[in-house]
């Protein structure tokens, strides 16, 4: 284990024998890192958060403190759950929980460049990609494979599908579906067929989604019967999930294009 002598860490933090910290980091009592994490200095890991094997937590970054809820009670117990392999950049922020007993949850293999933030009760999955300065509200969930240009900027209580693809300063106040493309004021421009490629998805595949986007979108129909008219095809997995992403209750609405 590599502690700097500045870095403070409290009894009752657990840290795996290789944990490496930088100069004045904290880590708090109930934080348990896994192996191989490095947290760098000043970074701050705040209550009840687990690290998984294998993140590195950069200079200033804080995860773990409280949600930015006026109505929020700071005695509720609640905390951040990070899973491994997930690389946050100087000064991202990560805020636990607003709920009793709840968690913020983030996935494996994802890379939150400088400034990112997730707010309480936020859920992303594996291998998401965030540039410098995507701000995610409360509550969001958001699935595996997305990237999210600089800037953005998602609202509390949205969705985000897998394998998205968000266009830099987009503002997201509702839900985004599977493979889609978004870009300035909650405006779908299309689907994300490079990022589809690179999941290995074969032209059938895509074509299908493709079909099923056109289903949905361009079909003219309304939104209902589009979707009883979609059950009387067949669809690939990918393409299902697009659609049956439609037929899932929205607190926001969906974009459009």
């Amino acid at each position: 284990m590599k502690i700097h002598p500045t870095a403070l860490v409290e009894s009752g933090a657990e840290l795996a024998d290789d944990v490496e910290i930088g100069p004045f980091a904290v880590i708090e009592s109930g934080a348990r890192i896994g192996a191989g994490c490095v947290i760098r200095g000043h970074a701050q890991i705040v209550g009840s958060v687990i690290l998984g094997e294998g993140c590195e937590v950069g200079h200033g970054a804080v995860i773990g403190a409280d949600p930015q809820d006026l109505g929020f009670d700071r005695s509720l117990v609640s905390g951040v759950v990070v899973g491994s392999k997930n690389t946050f950049r100087e000064h991202v922020t990560i805020h636990r929980s607003a709920r009793e007993g709840q968690n913020t949850v983030v996935g494996d293999g994802n890379l939150l460049m400088v400034g990112c933030h997730l707010g309480h009760d936020t859920v992303i999955g594996d291998s998401n990609i965030f540039a410098n300065g995507c701000l995610l509200g409360g509550h969001v969930h958001l699935g595996s494979g997305t990237f999210l240009g600089g800037g953005t900027g998602i609202h509390q209580f949205v969705r985000i599908g897998d394998r998205c693809m968000a266009q830099g300063h987009a503002s997201i106040s509702q839900d985004v579906p599977p493979f889609a493309l978004v870009a300035d004021l909650n405006k779908i421009c299309g689907l994300n067929v490079v990022g589809m490629r690179r999941a290995g998805l074969g032209a059938t595949t895509r074509q299908n989604v493709k079909d099923a986007y056109q289903q949905i979108y361009l079909s003219k129909l309304r939104l209902q019967d589009a979707l009883a008219a979609a059950d009387e095809m067949q669809w690939e997995p990918e393409a299902k999930a697009f659609i049956d992403f439609f037929r899932v209750a929205s607190k926001k609405g969906v974009c459009r294009p």
